[in-house]
């Protein structure tokens, strides 16, 4: 046992941050110390601190606060945009062009990029405000013991040391030993996951236990439900639970694979573009070609080999997305998390409140029959059935149990926002639902006056009540742990009238509450008695002699909708992970309900003692964890990373946000997620459908898919160009396209069609695919093979037909007018090929995308305008074709179309 002068030692550790140097296994474990050895060692008393050595400890310690990270400025956000090589290259682009005179393209390019910037901004600007969110959840006033006497302070000035004084709805002002206790229960659900209120006691306990363990700890920003006590400040600030929670969000996350993946496009391409435009200055330099015609063929190559649109469409692809998700509940705080969601491979979902309802529903009794309540949370809907027969709830047996247990209860159930809420203990709650389905709460509450209550404590584990009925008289009422209630009955009722309880009835009662309880029911036995208006009311007699009536088992019950759910996650391929701060068994029951994982469990515990590679070995045959810590959830998300998954995180509280942050997307819950997760997360499902994921996950998935299709699209054309333009050059040809006319096709020919198949609709084979490999490059290998085979059918026709207009003696800007209109509709036909990357165009609806119809109406409309309007001849060196030019035009385009239809049959699997 540490020594009090030890415990000083470790003293500024404990009471500061989390961040400290000192290891771990040093911090004082304040729950296994007795109470006098944590007082002393805190250099506090039973009658509190001194106001000089509260002001001392305050100005030594720093007010109980989280800090306040400095957040970037909206300034800083939008010019972050910038970074992105693929925009660093766009804007070398917009450079060239100037200095090769296109003044009017450069600005057009510079637009681009501001408009992505501007869209990236708006969606992240409320990005960073998790601290903020965990800040309000410090109470803002404490009572607190100063001088020897009680007084109200603002919680901020709460120091290690300070006496506090908690009641029942009070919120928990920092972390805190209890020295002493009346009935107190705290609710952690948004700090530990556990659903159920924590009853506390002050016996210490060993060193080595969960969080969730620690009965004899309060910690801030948890919720005193019931009872009262007087507890020690042990930790305030950065140092409590909560603090260490707040180090972890901060942490940022690290880049989407989609940033990622384009980025790397970007390098790649740019190292593309400067390495063929050196060769192609350096060949005509050599070749005696005039400096100034060499740099300009240079220039359009570094313009050709720019994709100016990609930034663009990908933006605009995630930021229709985000519309699309928000129609379906499901709401995009991050762009790029729309692509990350398509290619989720594990979600990882906290249990209370997202997997279940959180609220706690009385689902079975046990009188002499098995009676199934139907029905879920606290809205007082549902049936009672004995073998699938519906029963009438005046039954006397059900109506008898029902009664004693609204008698012996403190909790109350109301309308609120549309719904129901209790008022009270849930589990106290769950009876008065039940009493309110079967038609008796308003009946008996009017008739009933409370006389006498013996409140549930941890010694007795039980609750009694004395009660007057109109016309019945005074009524003992007891609710309990089922050995604790049997302990007081000497009689049962049964189908046959009220008999003596013997041995075997009591071996056969705690049988059936044990089998409930492996079934993850939380079991209270009830039991009643009359009692004459002349008996004492004394404890020992009135808690004597009572007649068994039977058990009810209650839990927080699955949503309807998951199962489904979950089943068309695992045909998506997508593996569901729970990770629970509840107990074993309940994570088991769960988890076994709605089939997910093999019936094995890890606990916190276990986790505590696995080593990294030893939770690698097994993460991957296990997905149920429970009676787990904020640590653990991040330990478990890291360890799925790790093996090649791509991880969502769902959660609704506290403990759930740096889970959220260190997943590769983090999804809150709208309705019961705390605002530190919802800060913490990169979507937000505003109805708590867990099914609304699943949902989410088709719109990601259509979304990539899209930008695949976008990229492959955008790529072809600009591989084509680079290679024309080489080609050409290597052959001794003039230059076939003006940097002007190569930016016409990319700024703005490209642009329409592209935006058609940003908003392609989602194909029926959409949630049957397995997810995509999450280390697959953009492009793939086959996407990459795809994109060359057709940007070598463009290359072929465009530069046959540029040579050919030579060789047949027309001038240099009339071939140059022919290749640019070749190219302009092999990008028309391009992008209609481009729908689908597996299925031919002749099975699909020819209208079944008319964006992308009109995009390729736009886009022929500016070609034609560049050809035939007078100042934009002058301005792009065009000339009008012949009827008999149209027709090589348009026929030798068909090249794409075919050579896309061979390439979908060739390689239908490397995409």
């Amino acid at each position: 046992m540490p020594k009090p002068n030890l415990i000083s030692d470790n003293y500024i550790y404990n009471c500061r941050s989390p961040s400290h140097s000192t290891s771990e296994a040093k911090r004082v474990k304040w729950h296994s110390i007795p109470t006098d050895e944590v007082l002393a060692g805190l250099k506090s008393g039973q009658k509190g601190l001194g106001s000089d050595d509260a002001a001392r400890k305050l100005f030594e310690y720093g007010p109980n606060q989280l800090e306040s990270p400095s957040k970037p400025s909206p300034i800083k956000i939008f010019l972050s945009k910038f970074k992105d090589y693929m925009v660093i290259v766009l804007i070398f682009a917009a450079l060239i062009s100037y200095i090769a005179g296109e003044s009017t393209n450069a600005y057009v390019i510079l637009g681009i990029v501001i408009l992505v910037a501007i869209i990236g901004f708006i969606q992240e600007y409320k990005a960073e405000r998790a601290m903020e969110a965990l800040r309000e959840m410090v109470a803002p006033e404490a009572d607190v013991m100063r001088d020897g006497k009680m007084s109200t302070i603002p919680a901020s000035e709460l120091v290690p040391g300070d006496i506090v004084y908690l009641d029942a709805g009070d919120k928990v002002p920092a972390d805190g030993r209890i020295i002493e206790e009346t009935a107190l229960e705290v609710i952690e659900a948004s700090l530990t996951g556990e659903s159920l209120p924590i009853k506390k006691s002050i016996e210490h306990l060993p060193e080595e236990i969960a969080l969730a363990d620690r009965k004899n700890m309060v910690f801030m920003g948890t919720i005193v439900s019931y009872g009262n006590c007087r507890a020690v400040v042990t930790a305030t600030g950065l140092a409590t639970e909560l603090g260490r929670i707040s180090g972890m969000i901060k942490q940022r996350p690290a880049d989407p694979p989609l940033k990622i993946k384009l980025e790397a496009l970007a390098k790649r391409q740019a190292i593309l573009v400067f390495v063929i435009s050196a060769i192609v200055f350096i060949l005509g330099a050599r070749q005696g070609t005039p400096l100034i015609d060499s740099l300009i063929a240079a220039i359009a190559l570094a313009v050709a080999g720019v994709p100016e649109a990609l930034p663009f469409v990908v933006t605009l692809a995630l930021a229709f997305g985000t519309q699309a998700m928000a129609k379906k509940n499901a709401i995009i705080r991050r762009l790029p998390a729309v692509e990350t969601l398509g290619s989720t491979t594990v979600i990882c979902t906290d249990k209370t409140g997202t997997l279940t309802t959180g609220e706690m529903t009385l689902r079975e009794i046990q009188t002499f029959r098995t009676i199934d309540v139907e029905g879920s949370g606290y809205s007082p809907e549902g049936s009672f059935s004995d073998q699938d027969r519906p029963i009438d709830p005046l039954e006397e047996d059900l109506a008898r149990l029902l009664k004693i247990g609204m008698l012996v209860n403190n909790a109350d159930i109301e309308k609120a926002n549309g719904g129901w809420r209790i008022v009270g203990d849930p589990t106290e709650g769950a009876i008065i639902v039940a009493a309110k389905k079967a038609g008796i709460l308003e009946r008996i509450k009017k008739s009933c006056t409370r006389i006498e209550e013996y409140p549930f404590d941890s010694d007795r584990r039980r609750m009694t009540t004395v009660d007057e009925i109109l016309g019945e008289g005074r009524i003992v009422s007891m609710k309990g742990a089922p050995e604790a209630v049997l302990d007081k009955c000497t009689r049962i009722a049964h189908a046959s009238g009220v008999l003596p309880l013997t041995d075997e009835d009591k071996k056969a009662i705690l049988a059936r509450a044990d089998d409930m309880a492996n079934r993850a029911l939380r079991v209270l036995a009830f039991a009643s008695k009359s009692l004459d208006s002349g008996d004492p009311l004394e404890m020992n007699l009135v808690e004597s002699d009572l007649i068994f009536a039977g058990l009810a088992g209650m839990m927080d019950p699955p949503r309807k909708e998951v199962m489904d759910a979950i089943s068309v996650s695992k045909r998506a391929g997508i593996r569901p992970v729970m990770i629970t701060g509840d107990h074993r068994l309940t994570a088991r029951a769960i988890g076994k309900e709605l089939d997910i994982g093999n019936g094995e469990v890890i606990e916190g515990a276990d986790l505590e003692r696995m080593s990294e590679e030893e939770l690698q070995e097994r993460i991957d045959e296990v997905s149920v964890f429970a009676r787990v810590t904020a640590e653990h959830k991040v330990r478990i998300v890291e360890a799925l990373k790790k093996r090649g998954n791509i991880v969502a995180m769902t959660g609704d509280g506290v403990n759930d946000a740096p889970a959220l942050k260190a997943a590769d997307i983090g999804i809150a819950m709208g309705k019961t997620g705390t605002e530190v997760t919802k800060e913490a997360s990169d979507m937000v499902i505003a109805d708590d459908n867990f099914a609304t994921i699943v949902g989410a996950v088709e719109e990601g998935r259509r979304i990539y898919d899209n930008i695949r299709k976008g990229t492959s699209y955008l790529l072809a054309v600009s591989f084509a160009e680079l290679a024309t333009i080489f080609i050409a050059v290597v052959l001794g040809y003039p230059i076939p396209l003006l940097a002007a006319q190569i930016l016409w096709i990319n700024v703005v020919a490209e642009e329409f069609p592209a935006i058609g198949l940003a908003l392609e609709p989602a194909h029926a084979e959409t949630m049957k695919k397995k997810p995509r490999d999450p280390t697959e490059s953009m492009p793939s290998r086959g996407l990459l093979i795809y994109t060359l085979i057709i940007a070598a059918a463009i290359v072929a026709g465009t530069l046959g037909l540029y040579i050919t207009s030579l060789e047949m003696g027309q001038d240099q800007s009339y071939a140059r007018t022919m290749a640019f209109v070749a190219l302009g509709f092999f990008t028309v036909y391009n992008a209609y090929s481009s729908r689908s990357l597996e299925e031919s165009i002749f099975r699909m609806n020819p209208l079944g995308n008319k964006t992308l119809l009109l995009g390729i109406a736009g886009s022929i409309f500016s070609i034609l305008a560049v050809v035939y309007i007078p100042f934009m001849q002058s301005i792009f060196q065009t000339r009008p074709l012949t009827s008999d030019s149209w027709v090589l035009v348009l026929g030798v385009g068909l090249l794409v179309v075919v050579a896309a239809e061979v390439m979908k049959k060739v390689l239908p699997g490397l995409r």
